[in-house]
């Protein structure tokens, strides 16, 4: 029986980090498409943003919370999983 629950949990730990990996496949994707079109109609002069180089703000600062997106929900999304089973363990006990 242990061998199964053991079994379980890492199948859930691979399954849920692929879903995190594909979550943040869709921010990226989501992220490069905003940034174009935002920069290219700069670059058009559609949108005028004084001073000039506070147009990279959005570009910048998105990009950095992508890093922390990697950083925190897909390279530690095996280790949530754990915290996790432990809550709920500690809570059955």
């Amino acid at each position: 029986m242990a061998g199964t629950l053991d079994e379980y949990k890492r199948l859930f730990r691979e399954a849920t980090v692929s879903d995190q990996m594909k979550l943040f496949q869709l921010h990226i994707a989501i992220y490069l498409v905003v940034n174009i079109v935002w920069l290219a109609l700069n670059m058009m002069g559609s949108i005028k943003i004084d001073p000039s180089w506070a147009v990279y703000y959005s570009p910048v600062g998105w990009g950095l919370l992508i890093i922390v997106h990697y950083w925190f929900y897909v390279r530690g999304a095996e280790n949530l999983c754990r915290l996790r089973e432990e809550m709920v363990e500690s809570k059955i006990k």
